[in-house]
């Protein structure tokens, strides 16, 4: 007979049953290990000298081939894209590694994390990558007005010789008794 104790007490032990079955899940069988990029200082709006750079290994340590790996940057404050947007994914090679491909620091400065997704035989892990966009020193702004000086000096150079040349060829040119 189904009573009201009994009635509730079902769901409930449905559900407690549900977590001791997820609770037990083992935990994915590989690792994302950073290899390059973890802690990198980026100058804003300008492409970084190392891409961040992961490596799928599994419990042994050996390397994961074909799992799918996808990056993530913050949508707002200091981020970054890949290729003009905010995820990249790629799948790992032979060595188990992938990069952050077309990675650029946006124009905001701060720190920041990169979440990292690997996928591989229906399990899933994840890793953060911590990033810092900071601005350019001084000297690395300076040179572009440096750039920017050498040109008008060379485009001044060119048109005070250009002018001499016309000088002297009007003067060849004119008629004898003019010179």
């Amino acid at each position: 007979m189904l009573t009201r104790t009994n009635a509730a007490i079902g769901p409930i032990a449905l559900l407690l049953c549900c977590q001791i079955a997820l609770a037990d899940q083992p935990a994915a069988a590989f690792t994302i290990d950073v290899v390059q990029g973890d802690g990198a200082v980026n100058f804003v709006n300008h492409k970084p000298a190392q891409v961040p750079v992961v490596k799928v290994q599994d419990a042994s340590g050996r390397a994961v081939a074909g799992a799918k790996v996808s990056f993530q940057a913050p949508d707002s404050g200091p981020s970054a894209t890949f290729k003009g947007a905010l995820t990249y994914a790629a799948v790992t090679g032979r060595d188990g590694t992938v990069k952050a491909a077309g990675f650029v620091p946006n124009a905001e400065t701060g720190r920041f994390m990169l979440n990292v997704v690997a996928e591989y035989d229906g399990q899933t892990t994840d890793r953060q990558v911590a990033q810092n966009n900071v601005a350019p020193p001084p000297a690395a702004k300076s040179e572009h007005h440096h750039l920017a000086l050498k040109i008008a000096i060379g485009c001044a150079a060119v048109a005070g010789f250009g002018v001499i040349l016309y000088e002297e060829f009007v003067a060849k040119n004119k008629p004898y008794g003019q010179r």
